[in-house]
């Protein structure tokens, strides 16, 4: 019964913050708009992988990458979203890199992936630096959070596939997944 009860007041509060930014421009709250279009590289920015280890996230070049970007995983529509590309993405996580980026501490993010028993995402935070968010447009300065989006990009780093989200909503899950299929055929 108190889980009930907590997972609740949970999702009121998340509501109640992000309510306000709902039906509003992403600049109004923020800036949150992407200094990128497709056909774009990726921002080169500073993240924390696991084990606090600095990664530059466009040093992983090479494979094609699906990138799922969250507020906080903490939050029901973030967490269902993570789950959705790690647990439902028919097979995609076997050719592409599935990555999630939230402003969520590198250790909260562990132990995110281990309760959930997520082992097929590589987490990447964006926290304390917001390297990430400020270089793509993409952070919400008053909330000190990521806008919600989903990139996909080929080997080469070149964004092949984006859609930002409005907040407290799922992204299109199909068509990420079939750009993402699509871009890994042609490689």
């Amino acid at each position: 019964m108190n889980g009930i009860l907590i997972r609740s007041l949970m999702v009121l509060w998340f509501v109640f913050v992000m309510g306000s930014m709902v039906g509003t421009s992403a600049s109004a709250a923020g800036d949150g708009q992407p200094t990128f279009k497709v056909g774009d590289r990726l921002p080169d920015a500073g993240l924390i992988g696991s084990g606090s280890k600095s990664v530059r996230l466009t040093d992983t070049r090479g494979r094609v990458r699906l990138i799922s970007i969250v507020p906080q995983l903490n939050t029901p529509v973030c967490d269902e979203q993570t789950h959705h590309f790690s647990e439902q993405n028919g097979g995609v996580d076997r050719t592409v890199e599935i990555v999630t980026i939230s402003t969520n501490a590198s250790a909260a993010q562990a132990a995110f992936a281990k309760k959930a028993g997520i082992s097929n995402v590589t987490f990447l935070s964006d926290s304390p630096s917001y390297e990430f968010g400020k270089r793509s447009g993409l952070l919400l300065p008053s909330y000190k959070i990521l806008h919600r989006s989903v990139i996909v990009s080929d080997a080469d780093n070149i964004i092949r596939y984006m859609q930002l989200v409005p907040m407290g909503e799922l992204p299109n899950f199909d068509a990420a997944f079939e750009a993402a299929r699509r871009i890994a055929d042609k490689k």
